[in-house]
């Protein structure tokens, strides 16, 4: 009898392990672009949480260094859901014809950015004239050019390099540029190893806000709903959790304690679009406008 009921046990348990497996093995898949990079801890929590395979998903990670790059992917079906892209990856693309949505705000963090130089070499009023490298069409290049209208200036009184972040604090540490724009984690990093000063950062000029972003096919869909219940219960996390989701970023990002802790004062996760970001996102479209990055104005409600 023992017997009997150890074998009815298992033949269940194997029941139930199956039938699971086919369950998962038959379970949609969601195309969702992965970077842990610059900081976004929300995506560290949901990787490591799987929390979007809670939903009834299975979850296709993939990794880009660009905006562009992700709304390219998403016009050939190989990407669905970008949690992360900067606001000007996001306008670019949809100026230039993408067929994307916005379909929540993933993090704000203006002071996350920042004109630097060399410790004790260059000031703000000093700027005229000097080699600044920044990354054309980002965030950090419509920083620049209110950094430098704060300082009545604009960039035909500057020399402007075209260099992506990592190449232009190369560029900045081999003095082939005056100043560069980074942000962070790099700020934080280079300025508690003494390398690097900062001249301005963004709070009171930018929102400083990444967002999430989806082909417009997708927008009501049942992937992104579960996407955004998914990312609701990350930020829950970090809330209620918040020094076990550093000790994560400290293992994931591959930096020392006291840098991870200083980066996350500066952000604020969360879906809401204020009026503020709303403004800013107006002013960036027309700044793009103004410098030629696009050809076309949308407005801010062709985002949404």
């Amino acid at each position: 009898m023992k017997n009997k009921v150890s074998f009815i046990l298992i033949s269940v348990l194997v029941l139930v392990l199956v039938c699971g497996g086919l369950i998962f093995a038959d379970a949609p898949t969601i195309k969702l672009a992965y970077n842990s990079l610059p900081f976004n801890l929300p995506s560290l929590i949901e990787h490591e949480m799987g929390f979007i395979a809670q939903e009834g998903y299975k979850v296709e990670y993939n990794s880009f260094l660009v905006g562009h790059a992700m709304t390219e992917a998403m016009a050939t079906g190989d990407l669905e859901i970008a949690p992360v892209m900067g606001g000007t990856s996001t306008i670019v693309s949809k100026a230039g014809g993408r067929d994307i949505k916005v379909i929540g705000v993933y993090s704000q963090a203006p002071s996350a950015f920042a004109l630097v130089a060399k410790p004790g070499v260059l000031d703000l009023t000093q700027l005229k004239g000097k080699k600044i490298a920044v990354p054309v069409g980002t965030e950090v290049h419509v920083l620049l050019g209110k950094i430098l209208n704060e300082q009545g200036l604009t960039f035909a009184d500057v020399e402007i390099v075209n260099l992506l972040v990592p190449d232009g604090v190369t560029a900045l540490q081999s003095k082939q540029v005056d100043a560069a724009m980074v942000v962070e984690p790099v700020m934080t990093k280079l300025s508690t190893a003494g390398q690097i000063e900062v001249l301005r950062d963004g709070e009171g000029l930018i929102a400083g806000i990444t967002l999430s972003v989806v082909p417009t096919k997708l927008k009501s869909s049942d992937k992104v709903a579960a996407f955004k219940r998914a990312q609701a219960k990350s930020v829950k996390y970090l809330n209620d959790n918040t020094d076990q989701v550093l000790a994560l970023a400290v293992k994931e990002l591959d930096l020392p304690p006291k840098v991870v802790e200083t980066v996350a004062k500066k952000y604020t996760f969360g879906p809401e679009l204020t009026s503020e970001m709303r403004a800013e996102l107006d002013e960036t479209i027309q700044f793009l406008f103004e410098q030629g990055l696009i050809n076309k104005r949308i407005s801010v409600d062709d985002l949404f």
